[in-house]
């Protein structure tokens, strides 16, 4: 199958790296080439544009940054896919967008689904994301065996725009979990307790996630080594307050981690994993978690 990849930053490579994996003819794009040359070296053939590689291929998967990249990219695809090509975005958007695009492409006689995958870099690579498949049905069926190159769990949704609200729901739980986690470590740290004997209470406990013992140990170690950036968790968060406002929905855990992460982003920690909060947090308390 021919099948057309944009955006190839830390996610996209390596979800266009095992369809590469999986024996396809594969087109990428991504607006600084030299993230997309280690494909290229694999078998993957370069376009200069959305536009052209979209005229290439019967199926075009995206992973960008934001509802403006998104916004962009699908005014240079939908004019070029062949009639009843078929664009699936994995960006973590807003669902107005998605439903919109849903439409637009339905109206242009081309598929638009929205399947955001829940999941890091190492899920990315060893093919083990979620995903959230959100539009018509049938196709969302026919293109399950290419979305099993990232993931054998796969959540289907009547409309697009309810997938993009799952994946801004369980990204609202990465902020919610990171920030309990800060504060219960911290208050340890102030109470002489260690923060490994916290994580080790919670390994045993009912209340334990990976997220904690994995993001626990990388608080005590110092290692805030980005794999999903303060700044898209900001703009997550934002999306999810949005979300909850138009369904008449309360936000109030969501807002709070929106200042927090605010704040983050002013102190120069954009780049950084979220979980360098804890630098926030350990800022305004003068102390350093251990």
């Amino acid at each position: 199958m021919k099948i057309g990849f944009i955006g190839t930053g830390i996610m996209g490579y390596q979800m266009a790296k095992r369809l590469l994996g999986n024996q396809n003819e594969i087109f990428v794009f991504n607006r600084t080439k030299e993230k997309a040359l280690p494909l290229l070296s694999m078998g993957a053939k370069w376009c200069e544009s959305p536009a052209l590689l979209s005229q290439h291929c019967q199926l075009v998967l995206s992973m960008v940054s934001n509802d403006d990249a998104l916004n962009d990219i699908s005014a240079k695809i939908l004019p070029n896919l062949p009639k009843d090509g078929v664009h699936v975005d994995c960006s973590t958007v807003s669902g107005t967008l998605t439903g919109n695009l849903e439409m637009i492409y339905k109206k242009g006689n081309r598929i638009f689904l929205h399947s955001p995958v829940l999941g890091s870099f190492p899920q990315a690579e060893s093919g083990t994301l979620l995903l959230f498949v959100g539009g018509d049905h049938t196709t969302a069926q026919a293109i399950t065996p290419v979305l099993k190159a990232f993931g054998n769990h796969i959540w289907y949704f009547e409309k697009a725009g309810q997938a993009s609200c799952t994946k801004l729901i369980l990204n609202s739980f990465i902020a919610g979990m990171a920030l309990t986690l800060i504060q219960g470590l911290m208050l340890a740290t102030k109470s002489g307790i260690s923060g490994n004997m916290i994580l080790n209470i919670l390994e045993h406990s009912a209340m334990n996630a990976p997220m904690f013992q994995t993001k626990g140990k990388s608080i005590l170690e110092r290692n805030f080594t980005p794999r999903f950036f303060v700044e898209n968790l900001l703009k997550d968060v934002n999306l999810m307050i949005d979300a909850a406002e138009k369904a008449q929905s309360p936000a109030h855990i969501a807002k709070i981690s929106k200042v927090i992460l605010e704040n983050a982003v002013g102190m120069g920690l954009a780049k950084e994993d979220y979980i360098a909060l804890a630098k926030v947090i350990e800022q305004e308390s003068g102390s350093i978690i251990s």
